[in-house]
């Protein structure tokens, strides 16, 4: 599957200029997910899409001690 096809799949939530205070957001993420968080000043960025087939291999063979 190439970027074009796996664009419709990916999302980002911007939280900002008032984040809430530490401890006070939660957000629910499947392990299927891959997330990445970025700062930038006083904005608080999460990108996240679907785990490749290897990243989920990679995830369960640390979960799992294998």
């Amino acid at each position: 599957m190439d970027d074009d096809e796996n664009l419709d799949e990916r999302g980002a939530l911007i939280v900002g200029p008032e984040m809430p205070r530490r401890g006070r957001f939660t957000l629910l993420v499947s392990d299927s997910f891959w997330l990445d968080v970025t700062e930038i000043g006083d904005t608080v960025r999460l990108d996240f899409r679907p785990r490749t087939i290897r990243e989920r291999v990679e995830l369960w063979r640390r979960k799992w001690g294998l």
